[in-house]
């Protein structure tokens, strides 16, 4: 009897069991895959360097900037515009700027070419195959200035920073990358802000090499973009002093800083870029006939940017620009062409490509003051350039000047120095806009050093304006050759020349339909 009732109580807890099995393995997760691998770091090693000046061999500001070779991948200090600090410089990108040229960076094991640079005025140095092992590797550059540019300061007008809305680079960062391209003044435009780089130069000590000036880039959605340097910094208002533009026109704004800052320089930023921020677009400009058709358009700017960073290669885009500037003196407003990077990154489109060289009696960074830049800009001492550095005399006057030319007799000289890593392959002498003279030079040859004279006749005052162009890339201390490309140019402004012996230019054309005509004279009276 036992037995008999042990076995169901047996089967029924077997059951029981296999039941609560079952329903266990049933609400069970699936096993997980396996896990992935972590991500980890490439191993790494310390890259020391100097940068040192060929004839002084004192240690100066430069750039070194890393392709990969040998099969190693070009390395990625950041992937982002904000730089990485190492000793003695910021690293972004594939490179490294450096304030004081000496320092050590960390650099993914492989091997590397690496271009050490301090901008157009300086040859390379070029280091190839450097092969950085898990014991590091060293670097000792020598530069040597490739032409004399004393009296002319090298400064960017048009500059973007972590102040503006579309930007993320710091000040600090960008002050180093303006000290190793050998730009020697910085202008802030950030986008209605007033930013200020002078607590940051003198943090670093690096006053000798670089001048700042504060202003605004004028952003406005109807009637583009505008920069004005030097502007007074407010620090408890919006803006930091920047000029309101909001609903209200150009003749307004502008007449807002001829107000509030009479010193300052109004440069027309990227005029034909597009009809969205191009203000000769949105002004509806006809510049042949000299009219803008929209109400509110000022004439009152001293500046237009002939050729602004983002559009280097486009030669379209400066050629339409440059008609314009031509026809704006034909019709006697003299304005003056600027170069300006535009820059918003640490990489490609990096600052003081092109820049501008101001014409000065003193061009230490030291000593420069901001207004003395801005009265120079308006006076047309100065020309633009991503490379070439060029010289114009007619009559020996200097650009900018206005020299007699007594019987219509003019005679012009080119002068055009280029580091060797800057082409040279055409020069082209206009004369009231229209192309007088051109030396073109042969293909695959490079040549530092270009200086020609031309001489022509003239029957009323005139200007005359040199630009210089090369076919070869900057690449790769500035772009690339695939999807930034930037090719040497320059532009001068015009020397005047005066024909009639009254003392000063007198343009070929009046001002057009915007300036109500003078009434004629009244006839003289008829005989009795």
């Amino acid at each position: 009897m036992r037995l008999r009732s042990f076995v169901p109580l047996l089967a029924v807890t077997t059951l029981a069991v296999a039941t609560l099995l079952y329903s266990h393995l049933a609400a069970a997760p699936p096993p997980l895959p396996p896990s992935p691998l972590l991500p980890r770091l490439s191993p790494e090693a310390g890259l020391s360097f100097s940068i040192r000046d060929a004839d002084t061999g004192e240690l100066m500001p430069g750039k070194l900037t890393f392709l990969g070779a040998g099969g190693s991948r070009t390395p990625e200090f950041s992937r982002n515009d904000i730089g990485r600090t190492e000793e003695g410089g910021v690293a972004a990108f594939n490179h490294v700027f450096s304030a004081g040229g000496l320092g050590v960076v960390r650099v993914p094991l492989g091997t590397y070419d690496v271009y050490v640079s301090r901008g157009p005025e300086w040859d390379l140095f070029v280091a190839r195959n450097v092969r950085v092992g898990p014991q590091g590797a060293e670097l000792r550059a020598t530069l040597r200035r490739a032409f004399d540019t004393t009296g002319w300061l090298s400064g960017d007008f048009h500059v973007h920073s972590a102040a503006s809305m579309d930007s993320h680079v710091p000040l600090l960062h960008r002050v180093h990358q303006f000290l190793a391209d050998g730009v020697e003044m910085i202008v802030a435009t950030d986008h209605n802000v007033v930013s200020d780089y002078a607590p940051i130069i003198a943090e670093l000590g690096v006053g000798r090499y670089l001048a700042c000036a504060t202003g605004d880039e004028l952003t406005t959605a109807t009637w583009g973009h505008f920069g004005a340097f030097p502007l007074p910094q407010v620090l408890e208002s919006a803006g930091q002093g920047a000029v309101l533009v909001h609903g209200r026109t150009a003749r307004d704004f502008f007449a807002d800083v001829r107000k509030a800052a009479p010193a300052a320089l109004i440069d027309v930023h990227h005029p034909r870029i597009d009809n969205l921020i191009g203000y000769f677009d949105l002004g509806r400009f006809d510049s042949h006939a000299d009219r803008a058709e929209r109400p509110g358009f000022s004439y009152d700017f001293d500046a237009i940017e002939v050729l602004n960073g983002y559009q280097d290669s486009e030669r379209r885009s400066i050629d339409r620009v440059m008609t314009d500037w031509f026809a704006l003196l034909d019709h006697g407003h003299l304005v003056t062409a600027t170069g300006n990077s535009d820059t918003h990154h640490l990489t490609y489109n990096l600052g003081g490509y092109p820049r501008n060289y101001v014409l000065l009696r003193d061009d230490h960074p030291a000593v420069v003051r901001p207004e003395e830049v801005a009265a120079a800009v308006r006076a047309h001492h100065s020309f633009f350039t991503t490379g070439p550095f060029v010289q114009l005399t007619v009559n020996q006057g200097r650009i900018g000047d206005t020299v007699p030319a007594p019987g219509g007799t003019a005679y012009a000289e080119v002068d055009v120095r280029a580091a060797s890593w800057v082409d040279i392959s055409e020069v082209t002498l206009f004369v009231d806009g229209k192309e007088e003279r051109r030396w073109e030079l042969p293909r695959g040859t490079h040549l530092g050093h270009f200086h020609e004279g031309h001489e022509f006749a003239l029957k009323r005052d005139a200007y005359v304006v040199a630009r210089v162009e090369g076919r070869e890339p900057l690449a790769p201390v500035i772009g690339d050759r695939e999807r930034f490309v930037v090719l040497p140019f320059a532009l001068t402004n015009p020397v005047f020349l005066d024909v009639d012996g009254n003392g000063h230019f007198d343009a070929a054309l009046a001002h057009g339909s915007h300036v109500a005509p003078a009434p004629a004279a009244a006839p003289p009276p008829a005989a009795p």
